[in-house]
């Protein structure tokens, strides 16, 4: 396929893109460790958009296969809509271990770093929003992220939900595939205090699209 769209985020920085059903795009951490907030709404109807828990548990099986609900993402796995339809299909990622992403968590916002001393400031919720403003749509039409690149796992010993260093080193990338027209929301994640999911140090990413 051939490049047609390239661009470098900076440190805690959005972007909004269209891409067209067939199109791929990858995101490449550039420099390791830096976590990207994802959302994806269907282009020809904005009000359809990403469903972290359908993508986890609705699934497209292989022939044979059983049902049997994922705690996590990776190659071969689709990206469902709010209303289940396929949105995206996960082609190809490097990082190792494979599926290291969250799909369960509410991305940053300004509450949780005013509330915890750190503000004001914008976290992904805020930035996703600025970004995909011009489409028409508002803070609470954002859903939940795939927050790419973000070693979120549960620790079921302590009952608790526990967030650590990314795992992806400098060039690691993750690359989708279009299956349908959509918009694409990204911030790269402004989160550099309270918790390691940037190892404390928010760098650039950069976003292609192939055609």
């Amino acid at each position: 396929m051939k490049l047609v769209y390239e661009k470098v985020m900076p440190p805690k920085t959005g972007l909004a893109l269209e891409v067209k059903d067939g199109q791929h795009w990858r995101v490449i951490d550039l420099e390791g460790r830096q976590v990207v907030d994802m959302a994806l709404f269907n282009l020809a109807n904005l009000r359809e958009k990403l469903s972290t828990s359908y993508s986890r548990t609705r699934y497209i099986p292989k022939a044979g296969a059983p049902y049997v609900p994922r705690d996590k993402l990776t190659e071969g796995d689709t990206l469902m809509s709010t209303i289940c339809r396929p949105m995206a299909t996960i082609i190809k990622e490097t990082p190792e271990p494979k599926g290291i992403h969250d799909t369960h968590n509410r991305m940053c916002n300004r509450f949780l770093y005013e509330s915890h001393g750190f503000g004001p400031r914008d976290g992904c919720h805020e930035i996703i929003t600025k970004a995909v403003a011009p489409w028409g749509l508002l803070a609470e039409d954002i859903p939940d992220t795939m927050d790419l690149f973000m070693n979120y796992h549960h620790d079921c010993a302590q009952g608790r939900w526990i967030i650590g260093r990314p795992v992806s080193k400098p060039g690691d990338y993750i690359e989708f595939k279009a299956t349908m027209d959509i918009l694409i929301g990204f911030s790269n994640c402004p989160l550099d205090v309270l918790a390691p999911c940037n190892d404390f140090n928010c760098t650039q990413v950069k976003v292609e699209v192939y055609a």
